[in-house]
């Protein structure tokens, strides 16, 4: 798993800034390609790049990141390179799209409807309360939540997805194998069952004030939308929500005590024209989707106790992302007549939705 990855630590590795490994991978479409490139082609697509530039990522190929691959193995994680097949698609929209992904666990096309929950790291009951309705009333809507790994209303919103059994997205901003923040190893080690904890930074890398805010906008760039609980007038939450609106995502806050100091940045936001949530029907809403086609999921066991063997065996396939017919055929062993069949009753009963291309998605 680890050894697919090796092109992009080597482009890591290289000295290269983070700007230009992402404007290299992205003008040669994955890092491969560009380790493999010659110089006057590296000159010609990469402009801005200087002789000594052009020299080290020339340099990059040979360069032995084998201790880094059997560490990466080690703990259990893998890459995810810009212009591979299994990168996050909106994140590769943003302008400084991470060129790499050290990941544990794995994305699903499922994460394409995905919304931010931030916060502050001193988050109150209330606060801690309000991300817990709004994580598990999205979560069964369908929706991977995505936020930061740190303590206070981040570590809520992933804990109440993992509580759920719906996806969440943890995003570090050290290296994936440090221990950090302490109180959220176990998050650290459940969310990969159902979700991914990802990083960009390369093992080993120690957490360091100036990349917190690096780290954001790879929550906000991963989301349709990103919504702040509680966060006071200066805080790591209003940084992600800016960088949303220069990502063109839409931003949310919940409204709070007008007293609390954990309650202005919020308001800020609203005054500026964030929309104001109060329930999960205001997400989606502001989000521009029809509620009708993410319902509320019903208990698992309930879903299972309604279907036939045939349907359960398709609804499975379809908890982990969405699926075409001659995939689920495949995946299945069921003959195409009775595939079908079952999709139609799937869709009756509302645990599946016919999406565009031809594409099945589970929503129950």
């Amino acid at each position: 798993m680890a050894e697919a990855g090796r092109a992009y630590i080597q482009l890591q590795s290289s000295g290269l800034s983070l700007g230009k490994q992402t404007a290299v991978v992205k003008a040669f479409g994955h890092a491969e390609a560009a380790l493999a490139a010659e110089a006057g082609e590296v000159r010609e697509r990469c402009p801005q790049f200087r002789s000594s530039d052009v020299d080290a990522l020339l340099a990059a190929s040979t360069l032995d990141v084998t201790p880094a691959l059997e560490r990466l193995e080690a703990v259990g994680a893998g890459v995810v390179g810009y212009g591979t097949a299994g990168y996050p698609r909106l994140l590769a929209q943003i302008e400084d799209a991470p060129p790499l992904l050290y990941a544990r666990g794995e994305f699903t096309t499922a994460d394409e409807l995905c919304v931010a929950i931030v916060g502050t790291r001193r988050g109150t009951p209330y606060g801690e309360a309000v991300t817990e309705m709004l994580a598990t009333g999205l979560g069964r809507r369908g929706f991977t939540i995505a936020s930061g790994l740190a303590i206070g209303i981040d570590a809520a919103a992933h804990r109440a997805c993992v509580a759920a059994g719906t996806r969440t997205i943890g995003v570090m901003a050290c290296g994936i194998d440090i221990d950090y923040p302490k109180s959220n190893a176990d998050l650290r080690e459940r969310i990969p069952e159902r979700g991914v904890v990802i990083s960009e930074m390369p093992l080993g890398q120690e957490p360091r004030r100036e990349v917190f805010p690096q780290r954001n906008r790879i929550v906000s760039g991963l989301s349709l939308g990103v919504i702040v609980v509680e966060a006071p007038a200066r805080s790591g939450a209003l940084i992600t929500a800016n960088l949303a609106l220069d990502q063109g995502r839409e931003v949310f806050a919940v409204p709070g005590d007008i007293k609390a100091p954990n309650s202005r940045g919020g308001h800020a936001l609203i005054k500026d024209g964030a929309r104001l949530v109060e329930t999960v029907e205001d997400v989606i809403d502001g989000l521009g989707l029809l509620l009708a086609a993410v319902p509320e999921r019903r208990p698992a066991q309930q879903v299972q106790a309604d279907l036939s063997p045939d349907e359960q065996a398709i609804a499975r396939e379809l908890a982990a992302g969405p699926r075409q017919l001659d995939q689920l055929v495949a995946a299945s062993n069921l003959p195409p007549a009775r595939v079908s069949a079952a999709l139609m009753l799937l869709e009756v009963k509302q645990v599946i939705k016919r999406m565009s291309g031809g594409t099945y998605a589970r929503i129950a």
